[in-house]
């Protein structure tokens, strides 16, 4: 199967490594082309010939196409995402929020098959093409016929996709752990260690409650004791990572702000929910850019 990468980071590099080991060819749309990828995971090395493009002009419709850029960068690829896509395209979007579709929507036909996806792949790029996988990565995705076909083509690789039945409580766990423990971290500019103090997790405790509520009014029943249990989890983890969303601020790179934390607010103000807390961290998180970048 000839598979398209749009965005060969950490997250698009190492599920593109877990494609070449399942014997497919690989294309990539980057602006930094490399001669070839070479994945480390916890049990061995994945190395790939790269086919690099860097005009969409290069570029001709794929079965299948991986969109794994951050997800303020979407409208900057699409005209990766019109070359790329035909209309029997499926789409996997492998970003953070909960609005896949309607982001990549305006830039697709209508008969891309558009599919969303919990990510969640611990690893980072060394270099263009380098990457290192510190544990196994993972994708949850939708019930559907298009997902059934991702998960097929993962098969026996170092990636586990799985379809979640429940994908919408998958996707809005994942918005909680992002708004609540990326946006105090990214504040600190620190891991989710931070966690463990009381003040912050306080904190979180009131970010989740209010997105908890959000959730259940958007239809999704979150578990309302779901914050302190993920709060626990957090809390016992040893050397915690530092988020993709704090290692953008710290290199001084845009950061995810609008489909991690004001996506809360849009969603709350639709059903007329109070949510204070993520507002003024959404605020701050705001401020904190414009003065980085100032």
């Amino acid at each position: 199967m000839r598979i398209a990468i749009i965005g060969p980071g950490a997250v698009g590099g190492a599920f593109a490594g877990a494609l070449h080991e399942a014997g497919h060819a690989l294309e990539f749309a980057t602006r930094t082309p490399f001669e070839a990828l070479q994945v480390t995971t916890a049990r061995g090395e994945v190395q790939a010939p790269a086919r690099c493009l860097r005009d969409p002009s290069q570029a001709m419709p794929a079965p299948i196409a991986l969109l794994a850029t951050k997800a303020h960068q979407t409208a900057a690829a699409a005209p990766w995402l019109r070359a790329l896509c035909g209309p029997a395209t499926v789409l996997a979007v492998l970003q953070n929020g909960i609005e896949q579709r309607e982001t990549v929507a305006p830039y697709v036909s209508a008969g891309v098959h558009v599919v969303p996806a919990v990510v969640d792949c611990p690893a980072d790029r060394t270099a263009p093409g380098r990457i290192i996988a510190r544990s196994r990565v993972r994708l949850l995705l939708p019930p559907g016929a298009a997902s059934e076909q991702l998960v097929a083509l993962f098969a026996n690789t170092f990636a586990n996709v799985s379809i979640a039945p429940d994908f919408a409580v998958a996707a809005w766990t994942k918005l909680l752990l992002n708004a609540a423990a990326g946006g105090i971290s990214v504040l600190e500019r620190r891991g989710n260690e931070v966690l463990r103090a009381r003040a912050h997790a306080v904190h979180f405790l009131a970010l989740g409650e209010e997105i908890v509520a959000v959730a259940r009014a958007e239809g999704v029943l979150l578990d309302p004791a779901l914050p302190q249990r993920l709060l626990a989890v957090l809390q016992k983890a040893e050397n915690a990572r530092i988020s993709s969303i704090v290692a953008d601020r710290l290199a001084g790179r845009p950061t995810e702000w609008r489909v991690r934390n004001q996506v809360i607010e849009r969603l709350a103000a639709r059903h007329g929910l109070p949510v204070p807390v993520n507002r003024a961290l959404t605020a701050a998180i705001r401020a904190s850019e414009r003065s980085a970048s100032a």
